[in-house]
């Protein structure tokens, strides 16, 4: 099976695949890529696992631009 169709819709509604992450051993990161790969990891391009081999993380510093870069849920008014 390929993986070649899958993707997600990027904040500008442009749909996002493999090819337009970071490439493989990225070093120039700025937060845009950080919010990138989490989004991608979010919506299932990728596995933590894979993000993580693929740039070079530990887990724990994946788990910070997680905190950083994922939505965070808002609070309902009353």
């Amino acid at each position: 099976m390929s993986d070649d169709g899958l993707f997600f819709m990027g904040p500008d509604g442009t749909p996002i695949k493999l090819d337009d992450l970071p490439p493989c051993g990225f070093k120039d990161w700025q937060p845009r890529h950080k919010a990138m790969v989490v989004a991608a990891v979010r919506h299932g391009l990728i596995t933590v696992d894979q993000a993580c081999a693929r740039y070079d993380l530990s887990i724990e510093e994946y788990l910070c631009w997680y905190q950083c870069y994922s939505p965070q849920p808002r609070l309902a008014l009353r």
